[in-house]
């Protein structure tokens, strides 16, 4: 498959958002990661109001690529956070790392090139469950990887909010006006328009730590304990190994299922759906 090419002689760089909220560990390990990678990159970070000392933290790093840092009174989300982001920040290409991420040395220079030089290409991210899941499903994940010159992306409708690269003028575009409880980006909008998201391939491994299989996880699946993650509880899992379940499904359900069906589960989806999960979210974070 041929792109088209996205005039860009302003050699920009690229700006990340990242989007805390009492996680200390785990905020300390992504900062101290993200900022050991040589790439050139601005980091833009918003505290949704921490209790346990990450405010502080954040607040400590003196990296000059750190060009702000906001605190706020309260937990937000990601809808305030992501319009304050696209209000300062000033390259044509940005990006999002949440606080439980790791993602690999060097990926910015990798998905840099793509994104920024076709302007039909959406979101590209890191791989953020394991190797393991693309294996077990390598015979129907495989077709789902198209190629754009000397570039190859394993194509899905969607990707996550994290360790990803896009065009600022794709994120205004498609921005969600809503409380955006995840990454407020009409992802399935820009699937629908033709912009092409996925993962950049060979995978760019990034360590999720939220998974239990991660060794950086603060609850493992063998402890078995209640899973701190955002998304397990709003699915309502009680230990690690239900949420750890969950991860492997959600894994084989997106390596599984092609491309076009799911644009067609999309159009036919209930918009109600989407709106009890925000609700859940806001419930459980007392908003």
């Amino acid at each position: 498959m041929e792109g088209s090419m996205l005039k860009n002689e302003n050699n920009a760089t690229v700006d990340i958002l990242l989007i805390t909220w009492n996680r200390k560990e785990y905020v300390e390990k992504t900062l101290n990661h993200l900022l050991s990678d040589n790439s050139t990159f601005n980091l833009y970070c918003w505290d949704n109001g921490s209790t346990d000392g990450t405010s502080e933290l954040v607040a400590s790093y003196k990296d000059a690529r750190i060009k702000k840092v906001y605190q706020s009174k309260s937990n937000v989300m990601q809808a305030e956070p992501t319009r304050w982001f696209l209000k300062y920040c000033t390259s044509e290409v940005i990006g999002k790392i949440d606080d439980d991420t790791l993602a690999p040395h060097g990926w910015i220079d990798k998905i840099l090139p793509l994104v920024s030089h076709y302007k039909n290409i959406g979101m590209i991210g890191c791989w953020t469950f394991l190797p393991e899941d693309y294996e077990r499903n390598k015979e129907s994940a495989d077709k789902k990887v198209i190629h754009i010159d000397n570039h190859s992306i394993l194509q899905n409708f969607w990707i996550g909010g994290t360790a990803f690269l896009m065009r600022k003028e794709l994120a205004l575009k498609y921005l969600d006006k809503g409380d955006g409880t995840a990454f407020p980006v009409k992802r399935g909008e820009m699937s629908i328009d033709g912009c092409i998201s996925g993962w950049y391939f060979p995978l760019l491994v990034a360590d999720h730590m939220d998974d239990p299989r991660s060794i950086n996880c603060m609850v493992r699946d063998g402890d078995d304990g209640e899973p701190i993650a955002l998304t397990a509880k709003v699915r309502g899992f009680k230990t690690q190994s239900e949420f750890l379940e969950w991860i492997k499904i959600d894994a084989d359900n997106i390596l599984t299922t092609s491309f076009e069906l799911q644009k067609s589960q999309y159009l036919s989806e209930k918009p109600t759906v989407k709106e009890k999960i925000k609700k859940k979210i806001s419930s459980m974070l007392g908003l």
